[in-house]
């Protein structure tokens, strides 16, 4: 791998950590719905920028049906995290999102783009009994917000994994950087408009530098994944990066957040982190359910 892959890969893991951490204490200052729509706006906002400095064409006028649709499912995913978050905390939060890929192979299955292996059904059971562990076993008694914490951290899987392989297959069309851009400002601008009519938070300059400097960070990286930039970090590799970042966040979540998780939720972390990676080929040729059809 190159050092430009080895310098993107790290960026990824070290960004997908703290951005469940500062992020969290963002929407627990901000609110969900003002977070929210700051981070869209700036994150657009920032990858229009990066992309004119670096010499992107994006002059071509963008995909509007594209721009409008991805704004819509965009509120649902970073409400439902960012509601997740606010309850249950980044910990438990990042073990729910890291499910995705469970719920993008579903999606597939469903839409008949992918056919079921015996791999893929191990890996399955393994994700819906690690997902369940989590979301019905926390620290102490399982208060009705909890569940619904719980359920807005799946919320925002299922709806990610649903739309991330339709997502991933348009990220090197020419026209992608501006699709994004306008996507997250668009979503951004619509929940900044109903912040009155929902809540009313304490808007704290500290906080807002914080989505800011993540609204940043999450351009320069997107910026790098919608490029041929990203080809230089091997697939094998890039699979591994959502258990890398998600094993960072619950130690970040717990050692400066000082949350807590059960035993039986580290459990079922190892489960789905185990159901992902087999899902993305992270398992060995000898394993005998990767002959099974």
């Amino acid at each position: 791998m190159s050092v430009r892959g080895v310098v993107g890969y790290g960026s990824a893991a070290v960004f997908w950590a703290a951005f469940f951490i500062l992020y969290t204490l963002a929407v627990q200052s901000l609110g969900v719905v003002l977070a929210s729509g700051l981070f869209g706006v700036f994150a657009g906002l920032f990858l229009l920028g990066l992309a004119k400095i670096v010499g992107r064409e994006i002059n071509q006028p963008p995909k509007w049906n594209a721009v409008l649709m991805w704004a819509g499912l965009g509120w649902v995913i970073f409400g439902a995290a960012a509601l997740a978050m606010r309850t249950v905390g980044a910990a438990e939060t990042a073990i729910l999102i890291s499910s995705l890929p469970l719920f993008a192979t579903v999606s597939a299955q469903m839409r008949g783009d992918s056919r079921v292996t015996g791999i893929g059904a191990i890996s399955l059971f393994l994700g819906i009994t690690g997902l369940v562990l989590v979301a019905l076993f926390p620290v102490g008694d399982a208060s009705l917000a909890l569940m619904l914490g719980a359920v807005a951290g799946l919320t925002a899987a299922i709806t990610a994994g649903w739309c991330g392989r339709p997502l991933a297959n348009r990220l090197h069309e020419t026209q992608s950087v501006q699709t994004v851009a306008l996507t997250a400002i668009l979503g951004g601008l619509g929940l900044l408009i109903v912040v009155p009519f929902v809540e009313l938070p304490v808007v704290g300059f500290p906080m807002v530098t914080t989505i800011v400097i993540l609204a940043l960070c999450c351009a320069f990286l997107a910026l790098f994944v919608l490029s041929s930039a990203s080809d230089d970090v091997p697939r094998r590799i890039a699979a591994t990066l959502p258990g890398i970042g998600t094993v960072m966040a619950v130690l970040g979540g717990v050692v400066f957040l000082h949350e807590a998780l059960s035993v039986v939720q580290l459990i079922g972390m190892a489960l789905i982190l185990a159901s992902t990676a087999m899902l993305r080929g992270l398992v060995p040729r000898w394993f005998p359910a990767s002959r099974q059809a």
